[in-house]
């Protein structure tokens, strides 16, 4: 990518970022976390531009930033929508299963299960 390219996109994220910061109103709070992702999301696909993110997997990469974006999208929901508490309880136990069970399938330890067959 040239830089003319890159300074684009900076420019345009830049720009994104500053009209919903400025005319879309929301919490402090959730302006400050949309911030920090964007930022963080910024950072990684620039070390990713200069070749300094070769070293890590990009298959590590999409596992890091799906975990941290389940976490931020629990934690919304947690904080932001009215619910019960034994509600909320159940909608941790279902994600932290299905988060578990997703790490156990792309790490392989679920790989085994699929040739298990109940029945005939």
């Amino acid at each position: 990518m040239d830089l003319i390219s890159l300074m684009v996109v900076l420019i345009i994220v830049g720009v994104l970022l500053w009209l919903v910061n400025s005319y879309i109103p929301m919490e402090a709070r959730i302006k400050q976390i949309l911030n920090i992702v964007v930022l963080v999301a910024v950072v990684l696909w620039l070390l990713s531009v200069f070749g300094v993110l070769v070293a890590v997997p990009r298959e590590l990469m999409s596992l890091i930033v799906g975990l941290v974006l389940v976490g931020i999208l629990l934690w919304l929901v947690n904080s932001y929508i009215p619910m019960e508490a034994r509600m909320k309880q159940i909608l941790n136990i279902v994600v932290i299963i299905a988060v578990v069970l997703w790490l156990l399938s792309v790490f392989g330890v679920l790989d085994g299960l699929r040739r298990i067959h109940v029945g005939a």
